[in-house]
């Protein structure tokens, strides 16, 4: 019986459920979904259409992340933003490609349920509005003209008076649903978190800060972006400012409260957006359940985890910005579809970098001004020149071995992932968070607050081992309570996720970048020239 379950079998409440369902008993869990196939005639389209609502090209994204010299958003600044945060970076072909559309973070086998809605107090060319990000085409789609400030404001309960803009995520379950059924709500709140992630690295290398928050009334913000519900469901949204000489800008909660009911009250209808297609969803119980029981309806409910540890402040190089970061969101790769990496050692001074900043503190609602996320990690080191075998805790001041020195193997450990080839990785990392206290503190929604702040942390690990010449492949195949024990976590955390590491091995699929890069800022409507980009076989191998 876990620490979740009563003693009849049953949970106190749909998240705690889904908790339980979706770590200690997914094989289950996915036993009856759809089982959807990549390319069949039943999967959804990967991108949506938005009719003859008006649209704005963006320009052509430039081609190195670094502090724009603007004082304010532009279009160039949106075209960087987006199209590394959640672009479609490169396609695949090949005999074996089965996932055409590849993007910045992992995704599901490229499903890409999260959706990018921007809110721009506008500049010259674009008017105020709420738009869409149409990936495909690079281009944004006004879904409500005006300004909104004072409306996204009240819906997140915060103080959004010198915000440049804001990004909300929102996720279209049925994307992944369709193969993997009720799972898929873990899958979809795992990438938001990673998009999450994403989006905040690119606003810091573009010289501005971004906030995330969980907390929001989510009637209001769907009908602001006209997400028709239950197929669409706003998940997290991230507001940006200027980056201030003084430090970073704290989250400022408002003094005033609201309730969904009175601010969905002020908006109309968002006109003109195409009815969404018909699918299988309202036959998901659990995952329509849950996302049900995950809503907020009133500001004042919105609370946040206890103060934990200081964040340890280290004296070396490690948390330093991603170089290039651009450069390593187009490397970033999750291996072949059967993970199975070269066998070769990484070196430990290469694992330090990538486990170094993983911790540092980002501005989000969920925790206290400067506190580290809410998440432990460990190591399983099979192929690390300079550091013993086995499972190690990180920890501020370096990695501590647990257990007994004896080899270890998969099965050992739980692992459960039948195409990762564990014989292979240099190593598996391991994120788990405090599932008991979280779901005391923000009740059904905690699963999808951790998995965001955990999703954050994983885009870090897999941004950072792209730049040590790492494939990192996020996967669930793990028996959670073995896991568990192995990891010497303590009563009331889980662990999230499984990220294989490993020297990336050549296959037979061809990835071809998408979009013509500009080397210098552009003028709205004027993309850039010809670059010297050109496809590439076996450099990327991204899912």
């Amino acid at each position: 019986m876990t620490a979740i379950e009563g003693r009849d079998g049953h949970t106190a409440s749909p998240g705690a459920r889904y908790w339980h369902r979706s770590l200690h008993d997914y094989a289950a869990m996915t036993a009856g979904a759809p089982r959807g196939r990549e390319g069949g005639p039943a999967e959804p389209a990967r991108f949506t259409r938005f009719g003859a609502l008006p649209r704005y090209p963006l320009p052509a994204p430039v081609g190195e992340l670094a502090p724009l010299t603007v004082t304010a958003p532009d279009a160039t600044f949106h075209s960087a933003l987006l199209h590394y945060s959640c672009g479609v970076l490169r396609t695949e072909f090949g005999p074996t490609a089965r996932w055409p559309y590849h993007r910045a973070t992992p995704s599901a086998r490229c499903f890409a349920p999260v959706e990018t809605y921007l809110w721009t107090p506008g500049h010259e060319g674009l008017p105020a509005g709420v738009y869409a990000y149409d990936p495909a085409h690079h281009t944004l789609v006004l879904v409500r003209a005006g300004d909104h400030r004072a409306f996204l404001s009240a819906a997140l309960g915060a103080d959004l008076d010198d915000a440049v803009g804001a990004l909300l995520l929102s996720t279209v379950f049925w994307r992944t649903a369709f193969r993997y059924g009720d799972y898929a709500y873990r899958l979809c709140a795992q990438e938001t978190g990673l998009v999450a992630g994403n989006v905040m690295m690119v606003a810091d290398a573009l010289g501005m800060q971004a906030h995330l928050h969980h907390q929001f009334l989510d009637g209001p913000l769907e009908r602001l972006v006209g997400a028709p519900g239950p197929q669409e469901s706003v998940a997290a949204v991230l507001p940006f400012y200027s980056r201030r000489d003084s430090g970073h800008r704290p989250v400022l909660r408002s003094e005033a409260a609201y309730t969904g009911e009175a601010l969905a009250a002020l908006l109309g209808a968002a006109h003109g957006r195409p009815a969404p297609p018909t699918t299988g969803i309202d036959a998901l119980a659990e995952l329509t359940g849950m996302d049900a029981a995950a809503r907020l309806t009133d500001t004042a409910s919105f609370s946040r985890l206890p103060a934990g540890p200081a964040p340890a402040r280290r004296t070396d190089d490690a948390g330093a910005r991603t170089p290039d970061l651009a450069h390593c969101l187009r490397l970033r790769t999750s291996g072949s579809p059967a993970f199975n990496p070269a066998r070769q050692p990484v070196p430990l001074d290469g694992i330090r970098r990538v486990l170094g900043p993983l911790f540092d503190p980002w501005p989000s609602d969920a925790v206290p001004d400067g506190a580290a996320p809410p998440v432990t990690a460990h190591l399983w080191a099979v192929n690390v020149s300079g550091l013993a075998d086995g499972v190690h805790r990180v920890a501020p001041d370096g990695l501590h071995r647990l257990g007994s020195a004896a080899p270890l193997r998969a099965r050992d450990i739980g692992m459960e992932a039948a195409n990762i080839n564990y014989r292979a990785v240099a190593a598996v990392v391991f994120l788990s968070a405090p599932r008991a206290v979280a779901q005391e503190v923000f009740g059904d929604r905690a699963f999808r607050v951790l998995h965001h702040e955990a999703g954050a942390v994983a885009q870090r690990l897999c941004v950072r081992s792209a730049a040590e010449g790492l494939a990192a492949r996020i996967h669930n195949g793990y028996a959670a309570r073995t896991l568990s024990g192995v990891l010497e976590l303590p009563p009331g955390h889980e662990p999230l996720f499984q990220i294989a590491l490993g020297v990336p091995g050549p296959d037979e699929r061809y990835l071809m970048p998408v979009t013509r890069l500009s080397t210098t800022a552009q003028r709205p409507g004027h993309p850039g020239g010809p670059t010297a980009a050109a496809p590439t076989r076996n450099e990327v191998h991204t899912a």
